[in-house]
């Protein structure tokens, strides 16, 4: 992994929050923004860490049947594994960016994923 970070478009685009604790404060801002939803089961967000896309693009059920991915494998994003408040072996992803906040659930290895909440930022 620490191949690939270097080479992924996140830092250049984040590069306008890298002076004087700007990245530093977004996260802030992000985590407080996640957990103010509140979402059901999932532990408090405590921090944010940087994870690559292509290690954390899940493909995730749709109703029609049919099954995709949200994210762009070269991309770069904040994230976390949260393991449920209510069911053993079950964990929340957390995935955000300065354009979308999603959250999913999975059981170990990211098996049975499903998308809880996609939000355009």
């Amino acid at each position: 992994m620490k191949q690939v970070l270097p080479t992924l478009d996140y830092w250049k685009r984040y590069e306008e929050l890298s002076d004087d604790g700007q990245f530093e404060e977004f996260k802030k801002q992000l985590i407080d923004e996640i957990n103010s939803l509140g979402i059901e089961g999932m532990p408090k967000l405590e921090k944010l860490n940087a994870l690559v896309g292509s290690y954390v693009n899940l493909e995730y059920p749709l109703p029609n049947g049919t099954k995709a991915k949200f994210l762009n494998d070269g991309t770069t994003y904040l994230g976390n594994q949260l393991e449920s408040d209510i069911a053993d072996g079950f964990c929340f992803g957390v995935l955000a960016c300065m354009d979308f906040i999603l959250i999913c659930t999975y059981e170990e290895g990211g098996k049975n994923p499903e998308l809880l909440l996609y939000k355009k930022r």
